[in-house]
């Protein structure tokens, strides 16, 4: 007769060791609740999404929007210019138009060629004018930081302030557009700026 072995070797468990490490729970020290804004209620936030992209988080009692999630244009466009309150680019451009003051500023002796004086004539005039812009965006955006209100209001009433001038002063127009087109460049080269900086 064979002799017939209940326990073989194939289903015979190997013993694990027990854990001897404590798992840390994932909000130690943290709370995973947050206060809705409006109702004031301690909630965990609703995530809302449209075909897998997540839009926006709002309260489940109030259903106030408590979070908005940018999209991928959006998050592009913030890591190539964001709002940083720093005045690191106006140093820039400043230095920069300093730089071709001092190229422009024996010009009247003479002692440069007319194309290098004309050339360096341009870029203090243009470097100049971004790095006013520049300073006035950031005295803006850092005076909205004081007072805790959102600088979009202040832009706003700006370009209504502009556009009040426009109609009243036909001749300013010009003005207003270069202006316009000089705040463009400034967040351009600010841009360029702030991404050179992120990327290092």
């Amino acid at each position: 007769m064979s002799s017939f072995t209940p326990h073989s070797k194939r289903f015979k468990l190997s013993p694990r060791p027990l854990q001897s490490t404590l798992v840390k729970p994932l909000y130690t020290g943290r709370h995973a609740t947050v206060n809705c804004h409006a109702c004031n209620r301690t909630m965990v936030p609703r995530v809302v999404s449209y075909y897998g992209q997540p839009l926006r988080s709002i309260c489940p009692f109030c259903g106030t929007t408590f979070m908005k999630f940018p999209s991928g244009l959006q998050r592009f466009m913030q890591r190539f210019h964001t709002r940083t309150l720093s005045f690191s680019a106006f140093k820039w451009l400043a230095i920069v138009a300093l730089c071709f003051g001092l190229v422009w500023f024996p010009s009247p002796w003479g002692i440069l060629p007319s194309n290098l004086s004309l050339f360096a004539a341009f870029g203090t005039i243009i470097f100049a004018a971004i790095a006013i812009a520049e300073l006035l965006f950031q005295c803006v955006e850092q005076t909205a930081a004081r007072l805790s209100h959102e600088s979009n209001y202040y832009w706003a009433a700006l370009v209504l302030v502009a556009m009040v001038i426009a109609i009243e002063r036909d001749d300013l127009i010009p003005y207003i557009v270069q202006f316009s087109f000089v705040m463009l460049a400034r967040g351009v080269i600010a841009g360029l700026f702030q991404a050179l900086r992120s990327t290092r």
